[in-house]
């Protein structure tokens, strides 16, 4: 039996672009801030964004800008996740922690690289789970310019079949579902 095939250079861009341009209808501040996705898997999202709609007086990214880019990269991969394991759930930040390190003078990029595991048996039986995640914000000066990490709150939303789509319907692949 040979391995799956992995999506082509081109398939993988197209599904980037097409998750980009949902985000952007659902979240339309995310369109204004030019931000997209650069990589999107199960435990790594990196989502771009160009310096200019968030540029301040000094000629640096304005802290609120950077702090939307931030925050999105840890709760898109969260949606992501609950989706995949068919989770109807309402994401909720309890609270968060950022920090900028140095100003950023070009365009930046904000990964988080993983979440904790997801106990769903848990999350049914309770009805609520918690999750911290911690994304990184890198620009082309070297080093990470900023830090967020969230502290969220998972609350089951019940549907009539046990299935649903969760907080936000973005136009993701069925073989994503497990």
């Amino acid at each position: 039996m040979s391995a799956p095939a992995k999506h082509s250079s081109t398939g993988r861009e197209q599904m980037l672009a097409l998750l980009t341009r949902g985000l952007q209808e659902q979240i339309p501040m995310t369109k204004f801030l030019g931000i997209s996705f650069v990589e999107f898997e199960p435990q790594r999202i990196v989502l771009m964004a160009p310096l200019g709609p968030s540029l301040n007086h000094r000629g640096t990214a304005f802290g609120p800008g950077v702090f939307t880019v931030a925050g999105l990269a840890p709760w898109l991969l969260l949606v992501r996740k609950t989706w995949s394991e068919r989770l109807a759930v309402r994401i909720l930040l309890r609270r968060c922690e950022f920090a900028l390190h140095q100003p950023i003078t070009s365009d930046y990029r904000a990964h988080c690289d993983s979440l904790p595991a997801l106990d769903a048996d848990a999350l049914h039986r309770e009805g609520k789970a918690r999750v911290t995640a911690t994304s990184h914000v890198l620009s082309k000066e070297g080093g990470p310019a900023a830090t967020y990490t969230a502290h969220y709150t998972l609350l089951t939303q019940p549907t009539p079949d046990g299935t649903g789509e969760g907080d936000l319907r973005l136009p993701f692949p069925e073989e994503w579902r497990t």
